[in-house]
């Protein structure tokens, strides 16, 4: 189920699409979850594992979860092109998204290294796997600072949420 409009959803990309243009990023991969809920509505329990949205320059998104997650991902976002990685005792998801990007050789990267959903150890196989690949530069403040001015349908949304606490109390 999506809280909001595909329109809302263009228009945050949009905003995003600007800010890296701004910074000169080729793309993006954003790893935390509130960060992914706000660009596509995906909604997930899965945060503690290893996911990430790929958002390239010309808006082309692509969601890299477990196996596990795909299902929620199709339900819970505006996503068409989810790639998945295989939860095992040896699964590298690191090799997966290195995989995904393909067609970033020499690029330029940012990463939301600020969150809880990239552990340090998947930040190092990060680094090491693309150290030749791509180059790679903290854009851990781009989504926050957008998520900071709330567009007319995020108010709205937060007026219905106060409303129904008045006479629900289920807030």
């Amino acid at each position: 189920m999506l809280h909001f409009s595909r329109e809302e959803f263009g228009d945050r990309l949009a905003k995003l699409k600007t800010r890296m243009a701004e910074r000169k990023l080729d793309a993006m991969l954003l790893f935390a979850q509130e960060s992914m809920f706000w660009l596509t509505g995906y909604d997930t329990f899965g945060f503690c594992f290893f996911q990430t949205l790929v958002v390239k320059a010309d808006g082309e998104m692509v969601l890299l979860t477990r196996s596990a997650d795909l299902r929620q991902a199709r339900h819970t976002s505006i996503l068409d092109n989810i790639e998945v990685w295989r939860d095992a005792g040896d699964a590298n998801p690191v090799e997966r998204l290195r995989q995904v990007l393909g067609g970033l050789k020499g690029a330029r990267i940012g990463v939301e290294y600020d969150t809880h959903g990239l552990t340090a150890a998947n930040g190092r196989k990060l680094e090491t796997r693309l150290a030749e690949f791509a180059k790679l530069e903290d854009a851990s403040d781009i989504v926050p600072s957008l998520r900071l001015i709330k567009s007319a349908d995020e108010l709205a949304h937060v007026r219905k949420a106060a409303d129904c606490s008045q006479w629900c109390r289920c807030l």
